[in-house]
């Protein structure tokens, strides 16, 4: 199986945990998917959130491409500059926050155990 993705029709919707956006290239629903759980873009402005959260079943890696800011995992707060990448086992709960003055992007890929 395969599938071609046009990612430029994907619009950002707003993500209901904290004041972000994200935009989900690949859901494991829409192309059926058996581990990846998804793939996408998250877009945090100047003191922007995304929401603390956690999926003790799926795996999650962030990929700052453009920006600055903070990665949350559990208590710690993690400098986030480009080209920084974070493994996240999915159990501690993390998010991103942006306390600068230009918009923070993210790039984040879930799998399932």
């Amino acid at each position: 199986m395969w599938k071609v993705i046009d990612s430029g029709t994907i619009p950002f919707t707003p993500y209901p945990k904290g004041v972000s956006n994200i935009k989900r290239i690949i859901d494991k629903e829409k192309i059926g998917a058996h581990r990846i759980s998804g793939f996408g873009l998250i877009q945090v402005p100047p003191g922007g959130v995304f929401g603390p959260h956690e999926h003790p079943e799926r795996e999650e890696i962030y990929y700052v491409f453009s920006g600055s800011g903070m990665l949350i995992v559990g208590d710690e707060e993690i400098p986030a500059k480009e080209g920084l990448t974070l493994y996240v086992s999915g159990e501690e709960t993390h998010g991103i926050r942006n306390p600068g003055d230009k918009p923070l992007l993210v790039f984040f890929v879930t799998v399932y155990k």
